[in-house]
């Protein structure tokens, strides 16, 4: 399965995650950072430590071939991702994606992906294989299968994970690993404790929505309707926003 999620398309956030304007100063005690502001905060090996449920990081799965790979899935920062990686999901997300931004009304300007994508609240999960002949330094380096770029934000009001992409290579779609990013991202946000899951599907892009929609996503509220044309013809949009709420854990 290719799971494929579009670039958000919601307000510009700032360097902390959060998309409402400065709270203003008044005098006396600041007021507390948000949950946001907090997590965001917090160092690489914290966010490891905190959010993340280690149990789903490393794994196998058969291919079509029936021979068994190791999987694993390693949590960076965008300042700690290292350049080649960060390329490696670029040239990925350009190559499956590109001509798909191109005809929405998001349209594709590689300068401006690269900047959102090295934004300093973006998280990504990047997902690596071994082969079973595989000797233990290349086990541990592994070979670049895909990634999912997320980030701790607001989006009208409300703290939430916002999945930017999620894309897997051509020889590994349909084996449960778009499924398995997204379990961890979300056990990330539940983790965090946001209220909900969220992110962007192309109106093209029919497999991936419905993958979402088995995984319990379903049209957010702030989602794009259909416009009516004044010859009455309906236009749908070209992309549509999803959500996925989260249980709150006292």
């Amino acid at each position: 399965m290719s799971s494929k999620a579009a670039s958000s398309g919601h307000n510009s956030v700032s360097a902390d995650g959060t998309t409402q304007r400065p709270r203003r100063k008044l005098k006396g005690t600041p007021p507390p950072p948000t949950l946001i502001e907090r997590t965001n905060a917090l160092p690489l090996d914290d966010l490891k430590s905190r959010f993340l449920d280690t149990s789903l990081l490393t794994f196998t799965s058969a291919g079509d071939n029936a021979s068994q790979s190791s999987y694993s899935i390693e949590l960076y920062t965008s300042a700690s991702l290292p350049d080649e990686i960060f390329d490696h999901c670029f040239d990925l997300l350009e190559a499956n994606m590109s001509a798909s931004y191109k005809s929405t009304s998001i349209g594709w300007y590689p300068r401006k992906k690269k900047e959102e994508m090295k934004h300093p609240a973006m998280r990504y999960l990047i997902l690596t294989a071994a082969a079973p002949e595989a000797t233990s330094k290349e086990a541990t380096e592994g070979t670049f299968i895909g990634f999912l770029e997320f980030m701790i934000t607001e989006e009208e009001g409300s703290e939430v994970i916002y999945t930017y992409e999620l894309d897997i290579i051509p020889s590994h779609q349909k084996l449960g690993l778009g499924k398995r990013l997204l379990d961890v991202a979300e056990e990330f946000g539940k983790r965090v404790g946001v209220e909900k899951a969220m992110l962007t599907v192309f109106d093209s892009n029919k497999g991936a929505r419905r993958f979402y929609e088995r995984e319990g996503y379903d049209l957010d509220e702030i989602s794009p309707e259909p416009k009516v044309l004044r010859n009455g013809l309906v236009k749908p949009p070209t992309f549509h926003i999803l959500s996925k709420p989260f249980e709150r854990v006292d």
